[in-house]
């Protein structure tokens, strides 16, 4: 085999992340009993995953992924070795076509689930540019149409 393909695909290796250690399984267990209250204390005490479906509605289509809270730099020299932060993102498609999203930091991939989870990311998707939320309180506000806000 050629030496350049070798080095090429160890290179590749290297640079994805590995989050054996959270599954998205694991993830969806702990956000379907945290509390939404202990990542905004304005919300109410209700399981975060079930607050986020209710503000998304019913006929909002919910995908979630796990991901590294967008820190890896996708350069091998710099990402390996690093405990790179561990998010479960779930976003949802509305009906009107925007996209919602919240990434939850649940730990690290050398640490696993550990610590509080914390918000990583909010944001809301247009489809003519994104709008990111500083606090998980102020998601329902700005879901509404702008003539009910």
């Amino acid at each position: 085999m050629n030496k350049a393909l070798v080095t090429l695909a160890i290179s590749l290796l290297l640079a994805i992340p590995v989050t054996a250690q959270i599954t998205q399984e694991d993830a969806i267990d702990l956000l379907e009993q945290y509390p939404a209250a202990r990542l905004d204390s304005l919300l109410p005490k209700t399981a975060f995953l079930g607050w986020f479906r209710n503000i998304v509605g019913s006929d909002a289509k919910i995908t979630w992924e796990i991901n590294d809270c967008g820190e890896l730099t996708g350069v091998a020299s710099v990402d390996q070795g690093r405990d790179l932060p561990v998010c479960f993102e779930i976003s949802a498609l509305l009906p009107d076509r925007r996209i919602v999203g919240v990434a939850i930091a649940v730990g690290t991939e050398k640490k696993g689930l550990s610590g509080a989870p914390t918000v990583s990311n909010i944001y809301i998707d247009t489809g003519k540019g994104t709008m990111h939320i500083k606090r998980l309180r102020d998601l329902p506000l700005a879901l509404r149409p702008p003539q009910n806000r």
